[in-house]
């Protein structure tokens, strides 16, 4: 089929991303992303190209069960490979709902990758391990980003500041403890949360952050890694502070 009519009546615009939702011939939503050489459609939910690998709605969650299932499995390059090409899907979503404001599926799409990262991290071989992680903290910013937008829509700027400020702080701390870079504040995802700042106030100038807020960091820090044993001393503590 020539989808040049089809290119035409949506003109490619290379200085913004550009996506719809619509109604696919199965009744269910589709999402399209309109790139340089065509028009890119995924599925609304699960996988964006609708395969269910080995019976499971995603990769990540097959390989999950045959970790569980047989403890001598050993992974191969394969699976990275596969996995990360199940991430970049997800993450050309992400994006896509992100320009058409579907911030809760945004949040599900962002916290997938989380979890992809964190199961990549654990099982891929040490010289992957950072090719890895140098993903997160973008994924941490649109994640962080779209639950502010929510909070700006529901007129709640407090709520919507104190989730920036977590949300910056968490991203400097990995940069300097995972990736170790000595200027984290100048990383382009926290360009794109100052913007947000701006929105929220008039100087986007960040107040101090609270005792609290600072275990909520800690907190968000010990799930990412999956640090179950710190997390709940956490939790402790933030229930006996407030």
């Amino acid at each position: 089929m020539d989808l040049t009519q089809a290119l035409i009546d949506w003109p490619f615009d290379p200085l913004n991303l550009t996506a719809r939702r619509l109604v696919g011939d199965d009744g269910k939503i589709k999402i399209q992303l309109r790139v340089d050489l065509g028009i890119m459609q995924m599925e609304y939910k699960d996988r964006p190209d609708g395969k269910r690998p080995h019976g499971f709605p995603t990769l990540l969650a097959y390989y999950r069960t045959k970790f569980q299932s047989d403890p001598t499995f050993v992974p191969g390059p394969d699976m990275v490979f596969e996995l990360r090409q199940e991430a970049i899907q997800i993450y050309h979503r992400y994006l896509s709902l992100y320009q058409l404001k579907d911030y809760p599926a945004v949040i599900r799409d962002t916290r997938f990758n989380l979890d992809l990262i964190n199961f990549l991290s654990k099982h891929a071989s040490e010289g992957e391990y950072l090719l890895v992680q140098q993903h997160r903290p973008h994924v941490m910013m649109m994640n962080t980003s779209a639950k502010v937008m929510l909070k700006i829509r529901d007129e709640e700027p407090d709520e919507a500041m104190r989730l920036v400020r977590i949300g910056m702080e968490q991203i400097k701390k990995f940069y300097r403890s995972v990736l170790e870079v000595d200027q984290p504040e100048l990383v382009p995802e926290l360009y794109q949360l100052k913007e947000l700042q701006h929105r929220i106030t008039d100087d986007g100038v960040p107040t101090e952050i609270s005792p609290t807020e600072s275990l909520e960091i800690e907190l968000q820090m010990a799930l990412l890694s999956e640090n179950y044993e710190q997390a709940a001393a956490l939790r402790d503590k933030i229930s006996r502070t407030r």
